[in-house]
């Protein structure tokens, strides 16, 4: 009596027809809607879900990762400054950056040409120190600036200024400013040098940054520290030649994964700035002030099968050397020693501005405005032809600035974890839901054709 599955004789089953066809449509149903349900649960696996919390991670650095062009400037002209609020500059970043340098079609000059200027460069170096040598006498010793590593130590050479600070790790960028032997040699002059031309540059490198709003640059002239303020000098002349056109191939803020921008979830925000291009035109003037603001939002990303998915590799064979991905509690509300793979690092977005140096304007009596230099705009300063229309000197420094900001909260994102026993049950309820309906559906209508068939007997 508890059979819930009743047993019917062979001989008492009616086969038709259609009853067959029925059956091969449900069978063909239930393939379909099998595919499509492991599908969904497919792609169910692969999204993720975002938690906001509070960021702790204010007190560390974070790491600028670039690759920019500038087609129409030298190399010797491209300076990247570092400022932020907490009152912290860099001048002059070049520990982890590579220029190379370009022709104004965009190849790359070839070290053969470079090693014939340079021979020429040191050749005449080499007679400018014979000529001081002989200027300053045979019993000169000049100071290291306390790089020396004996009491006796002469430094006679700029270049033995910069070697002493080399091998104390010391950076040599503000002594050589100083230090008499390189002034004396004409490497640092107290007059700002004119712009070089007929050259591009490809800026490309890392720099690490405290984890508060600031901004970095690449500006007209050589940035120093005057009075506690950040300025440039240049020659006034040099403004308009100084065209700050630009090809961004990279800027990332945090970890550069380059396999994990090509895959999604989301984390291509990591990149957007990549492939952006600015050229100034005719219609713009011979260059200007490019502004980008940017709101940087720390990610991390957290689960060995997230991290493996973004990267495109097994868990189990990534390296937890720390450079890149960090082993964490998976859950660090639980005593759970269980540990999880996670990569932190930071999604943005920005809006853009462009002020050319040169501005036409209608009103030939407009007042000149106040300048402010702390991201590098101002109002216009100087008149040009008098009439109707006429061009104005913005007061600006032609360059590139990134201005970033970061939020103080962080974001959480975890891979989404749907059991098998998911699919198994909806499969399941699927197989029984086709054949229950294509059974009630066939029973229907043989049930309707025995009826008519009766109707036409009793006629």
């Amino acid at each position: 009596n508890l059979d819930l599955f009743p047993k019917v004789e062979r001989d008492y089953v009616v086969r038709t027809d259609r009853g067959g066809f029925a059956t091969l449509v449900g069978y063909g149903l239930v393939a379909l809607l099998v595919l499509a349900e492991t599908i969904t649960w497919r792609e169910q696996n692969r999204q993720t879900v975002e938690h906001v919390v509070v960021d702790t991670s204010l007190g560390k650095r974070m790491r600028v990762n670039m690759n920019i062009t500038f087609p129409s400037l030298h190399c010797d002209d491209l300076h990247v400054d570092v400022m932020d609020v907490a009152g912290d500059s860099q001048i002059g970043v070049d520990n982890n950056m590579v220029k190379r340098r370009l022709h104004l079609d965009g190849s790359p000059v070839r070290a053969e040409e470079i090693k014939v200027e340079a021979n020429k460069a040191a050749e005449e170096h080499s007679r400018q120190l014979e000529i001081l040598a002989n200027e300053v006498g045979e019993d000169y010793c000049g100071p290291c600036y306390g790089a020396h590593e004996t009491e006796d130590q002469c430094c006679n050479t700029c270049d033995d200024v910069k070697e002493a600070y080399e091998k104390k790790k010391w950076g040599a960028t503000e002594v050589v400013k100083v230090a008499e032997q390189c002034i004396r040699e004409g490497v640092v002059s107290l007059e700002p040098k004119k712009m070089s031309k007929g050259e591009g540059c490809n800026l490309s490198g890392s720099m690490d940054v405290n984890r508060v709003a600031g901004n970095f640059h690449i500006a007209m002239g050589e940035g120093v520290e005057r009075d506690g303020r950040h300025i440039h000098q240049f020659l006034p002349e040099d403004a308009p030649n100084f065209n700050a056109s630009h090809i961004v191939h990279e800027l990332t803020f945090g970890p550069s994964l380059e396999s994990i921008k090509k895959k999604g979830q989301g984390i291509g925000q990591t990149a957007v700035m990549n492939g952006v291009s600015k050229i100034v035109t005719e219609k713009d003037g011979t260059t200007g002030l490019f502004q980008y603001f940017i709101k940087v939002v720390p990610t991390t990303y957290r689960g060995n099968e997230l991290v493996g998915t973004l990267l495109g590799e097994n868990p189990d064979q990534l390296d937890k050397d720390g450079s890149i991905f960090t082993m964490e509690k998976a859950n660090k509300n639980t005593e759970d020693d269980d540990l999880e793979l996670a990569i932190h690092t930071n999604r943005f977005f920005f809006t853009e501005r462009f002020r050319p140096l040169m501005d036409e304007v209608d009103d030939e009596n407009e007042n000149p405005g106040q300048v402010d230099t702390s991201i590098g705009h101002g109002s216009a300063t100087k008149k040009g032809a008098e009439g109707a229309h006429h061009k104005v000197q913005n007061a600006v420094l032609p360059g590139v600035f990134f201005v970033y900001e970061i939020y103080p909260f962080a974001v959480d994102v975890r891979g989404v974890a749907v059991p098998l026993t998911h699919l198994l049950i909806r499969i399941m309820a699927t197989v029984g839901g086709v054949f229950t309906i294509v059974g009630w559906a066939d029973a229907m209508l043989y049930s309707r054709e025995k009826a008519n068939k009766r109707a036409e007997r009793l006629r």
